[in-house]
């Protein structure tokens, strides 16, 4: 399911051919990031910091799921409306947003690696 909502973005709303790297980079790193979460959360009873997430902390399924599906509607709104005019800027942003999805699996990795040490 996740990687279905993460590719969607990349083949479909890809406004322009600089933006089909950077989609399918930001996607893959959000892919990584609520992979990283959802093992956080099933196996060591982390909590999501997120506060529009939170409430699903106890199914860690779903908590995924909607975010995955929240990031592929933020990716194809933002290659749909700044991707049209502004291919290079929208790129950009892309990049910005799977490197810091890298950040968070680091994150999650460093947090759950913490939670089981207790």
């Amino acid at each position: 399911m996740l990687c279905i909502v993460h590719g969607l973005p990349t083949s479909a709303f890809a406004e322009g051919p600089g933006l089909s790297l950077p989609t399918f980079a930001a996607g893959t790193a959000s892919a990584a990031d609520w992979a990283s979460t959802y093992h956080a959360l099933k196996y060591y009873r982390v909590r999501e910091s997120n506060p529009l997430l939170r409430a699903l902390d106890h199914s860690p399924g779903s908590l995924v799921t909607v975010g995955a599906v929240i990031d592929a509607g933020a990716f194809s709104a933002w290659n749909l409306t700044v991707g049209r005019r502004h291919e290079r800027m929208a790129a950009a942003g892309l990049w910005a947003a799977a490197a810091f999805r890298a950040y968070l699996v680091f994150h999650n990795l460093r947090t759950a690696s913490r939670a089981a040490r207790r």
